[in-house]
């Protein structure tokens, strides 16, 4: 009886740890603009609009504990954004060349508006594509108009010839652009590399790989090392323009199968593989160095015939070498086949993973809307409590210095702000944690966090000032390094007088 008790206690303590979640996890949503799937609203084209809608999204996003905002800036190649040698794209004017009427900078105003909520801006690029439509009514900016030599016609789209060296080349003088004129936390790539097999489309780039091919290189070969150098020229573009912005991408979730490569290959034996179909040698990306974290899109369920969910993220767990796990879940699913129950379960995998660090859910509208009802349970279990986004040591490992003169009083808590960090950072915002006299592991704990942001004072909660409270203040830079604790101000108890 007292080891069924025992159990009881375990298995309840453990599900509350899951539903209280770990201090530091990025959670994620892909807004997608392509097609106007997330944003902005196909049911106009009014710049004002737009920015009301972005701030309903925001908001109803923050309100759930989403942290990291990844908005896909360039759908094929055309721009979210005023500062770009690519045309304005028609998901903001219905027009492409046309700016937003009135005029505004969509990403300056998103990247803006999410840094004021507290949560990361990844820009989200797509990287093959040059038209949805080879019909497509171009402008004249296009890079179809002015450079049609790099570009293939597959399946009726527009796409760059990856074993062009110029090609690549402009795609990572895109990423410096974006890199040099916006306050971006990261730059992110999903799936589209060479294209998605199709039956009736042949890719017809015989005349590149016989100009750039190595003696006795396959053609499928030839394009993995055209992909591979493509991602290597962005990576180290955005470390010699800033060294502290993040690079991931988001590939397709099954890499190769076991038939396939006995030694490195998934538990699985069917479906489409990432490494031989697109080409896409993310295990080979990892292994140098080139990307700051992996984002697999595991969209299948967890009893998947073919592709079950936690064999795929045990794997990816096993192949990221040292780098954190983004697992990618189709919580689109929720608006056809799958339950509250089953994103749960994924969700609680994810967690048990020791190199997963963030969840991200594709898409925005499937937690605005909160389909089958997760959005509540999100913000009401997984993310009921506050987490601080994961550090990248390699990256950046000096953190600020502690605040200083903590003091509180009339209900008031301040302070301020420490010496100058020794890399001289800046301080991106601060964390106040209540703690009682006794938990000496209270920094570990995220149910004791009771404020996130720039302000140095804090009005606190009559529920708050309890004695044998107190609380400490610490300094976080913008790649989220934390410092020391201040002093404790302490609660002092009510006088008996």
């Amino acid at each position: 009886m007292m080891r069924l008790i025992f159990l009881l206690f375990f298995s309840l303590l453990y599900s509350g740890l899951q539903a209280q979640g770990p201090k530091r996890e990025l959670r994620g949503v892909w807004v997608a603009t392509v097609q106007n799937i997330d944003w902005p609203s196909p049911r106009n084209y009014d710049g004002a609009k737009q920015k009301t809608e972005f701030i309903d999204l925001l908001n109803s996003h923050q309100k759930t504990g989403i942290n990291a905002l990844f908005v896909q800036i360039r759908t094929a190649s055309d721009a979210l954004y005023a500062k770009s040698a690519e045309p304005w794209t028609t998901y903001l004017s219905g027009k492409q060349g046309q700016a937003p009427s009135p005029y505004y900078d969509p990403l300056e105003f998103m990247i803006d508006q999410t840094h004021a909520r507290g949560m990361e801006f990844h820009a989200w690029l797509n990287l093959n594509r040059a038209s949805m439509s080879s019909r497509s009514l171009l402008s004249s900016e296009h890079v179809a108009r002015k450079h049609p030599e790099w570009l293939l016609t597959y399946n009726g789209q527009l796409l760059f010839d990856f074993g062009i060296p110029a090609a690549r080349h402009y795609i990572a003088g895109l990423v410096r652009n974006i890199i040099l004129n916006y306050d971006v936390d990261g730059i992110h790539f999903d799936d589209y590399f060479y294209p998605y097999p199709d039956p009736k489309s042949t890719l017809n780039d015989e005349d590149t790989y016989i100009k750039y091919r190595l003696a006795g290189e396959s053609k499928a070969d030839w394009r993995r090392r055209n992909t591979s150098a493509l991602i290597q020229e962005i990576s180290e573009t955005i470390r010699k323009t800033n060294p502290k912005i993040k690079f991931g991408i988001s590939p397709f979730g099954i890499w190769r199968h076991k038939t396939s490569d006995p030694v490195n290959g998934m538990p699985t034996v069917k479906g489409l593989q990432s490494y031989d179909d697109l080409y896409a040698d993310t295990d080979h990306w990892l292994k140098q160095g080139w990307l700051d974290y992996i984002a697999p899109q595991l969209y299948w369920d967890t009893a998947h015939r073919v592709a079950p969910f936690k064999p795929l993220a045990d794997w990816w767990n096993a192949h990221s070498y040292g780098k954190p796990v983004y697992f990618g879940m189709a919580s689109y699913h929720l608006g056809d086949m799958w339950s509250n129950k089953e994103m749960k379960k994924q969700v609680e995998i994810s967690r048990s993973m020791s190199q997963g660090e963030g969840l991200i859910f594709y898409s925005s509208t499937s937690l605005t809307k909160n389909m089958k009802g997760f959005r509540d349970t999100l913000r009401s279990n997984y993310f009921a409590h506050p987490a601080l986004l994961p550090t990248t040591p390699w990256l950046d490992s000096i953190a600020p210095h502690a605040p200083t003169q903590v003091f509180l009083a009339n209900k008031k808590l301040t302070w301020q702000a420490g010496e100058e960090s020794d890399d001289k950072d800046p301080v991106a915002y601060y964390v106040v944690y209540r703690i009682p006299k006794q938990d000496k592991k209270y920094l570990e704990d995220p149910r004791n966090i009771v404020y996130k942001g720039k302000a140095t004072e804090l009005f606190l909660e009559q529920d708050d000032l309890k004695p044998g409270y107190g609380f400490t203040v610490t300094a976080l830079d913008r790649l989220h390094n934390e410092s020391r604790p201040s002093a404790v101000a302490w609660i002092k108890p009510v006088s008996s007088d």
